[in-house]
């Protein structure tokens, strides 16, 4: 929790209590990666659900980003999946200016554009990766 809370400002509608529910639920069902430096600090971490097809968390620690983890754990969840499998992420619109780099790492890992999106009052953007 330490990490998430230099990240949570930038997730809308973030609430500390349902994020614990959810890191708890996503590590028992294998569903968490992390990346952690050589101290053994958390730098990059992701949560997805296998049921859902659903990439449900991603940030980096403000130091590590820039660095490829996001990207390298995107291709380990990918692994989870099956081919033919559409796995959905929804992150800022083209507009916001704090969605440059989660929308650039998207789309180097393959996702696309899908549709738009209001969430926690905030406009968004569904993007979707097609598993080969």
């Amino acid at each position: 929790m330490k990490f998430v809370e230099i990240v949570k400002t930038d997730f809308a509608g973030y609430k500390e209590e349902e994020f614990r529910k959810a890191l708890k639920y996503c590590i028992e069902n294998k569903e968490a990666l992390a990346a952690m430096n050589d101290k053994g600090e958390i730098t990059c971490l992701l949560l997805f659900s296998r049921t859902e097809k659903e990439l449900q968390f991603l940030a980096t620690h403000p130091d590590y980003r820039k660095l490829g983890a996001a990207k390298k754990l995107i291709k380990k969840m990918i692994l989870a999946f099956k081919p033919g499998d559409q796995i959905q992420v929804v992150t800022f619109t083209s507009e916001d200016k704090k969605g440059i780099a989660a929308r650039n790492c998207y789309h180097a890992c393959g996702f696309k554009d899908d549709e738009l999106l209001t969430v926690f009052d905030y406009p968004c953007q569904k993007m979707i990766l097609t598993v080969e």
